[in-house]
């Protein structure tokens, strides 16, 4: 029971976390079309296809996995978390300023911390992936594992202000 729990928590967290980082895509679009360009070297041509194209691939693989898609969807997840998380490290240690707009913070440059947010999110898809329970869960405890996912979505996404609060305190 508690291996399909943490398996239930690692799908929403993922989920919210695809969610999350479309809606900030969206809501700084033109900034995040054009840190591809700027930050990641992509011609504007090829930026304007891959900015709407990584938006979708969020928001599908977010809705796939709220609606209770498990295995195929996490494997995708895995996969381009795994990607993007790779080309941000590589762009981070190559480059002076990286602004990755990942969740909407079009402005402030990739920090150490933001790095480490995509680890944890890929840690987390992968965790699942080792985990994954095939046990359908009562509702009341689906619904559990979804609060305690927002909870953690929400410090995984605010983890570079977590810790420069930390360090200011």
């Amino acid at each position: 029971m508690l291996t399909a729990l943490l398996s239930d928590i690692a799908r929403c967290c993922i989920a919210l976390l695809l969610l999350a980082a479309s809606v900030g895509k969206l809501r700084s679009y033109g900034e995040f079309r054009g840190n591809l360009a700027t930050s990641f070297g992509l011609p504007p041509a090829a930026a304007a296809w891959a900015a709407p194209a990584l938006v979708a691939a969020e928001l599908l693989l977010a809705g796939w996995l709220l609606a209770g898609g498990a295995r195929l969807p996490m494997l995708l997840s895995l996969l381009l978390l795994s990607a993007l998380t790779g080309v941000l490290a590589w762009r981070y240690f190559t480059h002076s300023v990286v602004r990755c707009s990942c969740f909407g913070e079009a402005a402030r440059p990739v920090s150490q911390y933001d790095l480490l947010r995509n680890v944890l999110a890929v840690g987390i898809n992968g965790s699942y992936c080792a985990l994954a329970q095939d046990a359908a869960l009562p509702v009341a405890t689906t619904v559990l594992a979804a609060g305690l996912a927002a909870i953690a979505c929400v410090a995984i996404i605010s983890l570079h202000d977590i810790a420069n609060l930390a360090k200011a305190g």
